[in-house]
């Protein structure tokens, strides 16, 4: 529970970093420790929500859309 009416939950959605990365559609570049450093798994995209009246964020969600790509099938995975 938010605490917030339907009526007055704002949505944004948010490409948080690497716009440039998605628009290249670089795959080649291997993670650091775990850590993409750039290339398509390196793009995140927030989803939140917010009271409308005092812009209060109350819900937010982060997604790897590019987490992994399936060798045979071409399709990637998120997380």
């Amino acid at each position: 529970d938010t605490g917030v009416s339907p009526g007055d939950v704002g949505i944004w959605i948010d490409p948080i970093d690497s716009t440039n990365e998605f628009i290249g559609g670089r795959e080649d570049v291997a993670a650091i420790e775990g850590i993409a450093p750039g290339g398509l798994r390196s793009a995140l995209v927030l989803v939140g929500a917010f009271d409308r009246h005092s812009g209060v964020p109350v819900l937010g969600v982060i997604n790897e859309p590019f987490f992994q790509r399936d060798p045979q099938t071409h399709r990637y995975t998120q997380r």
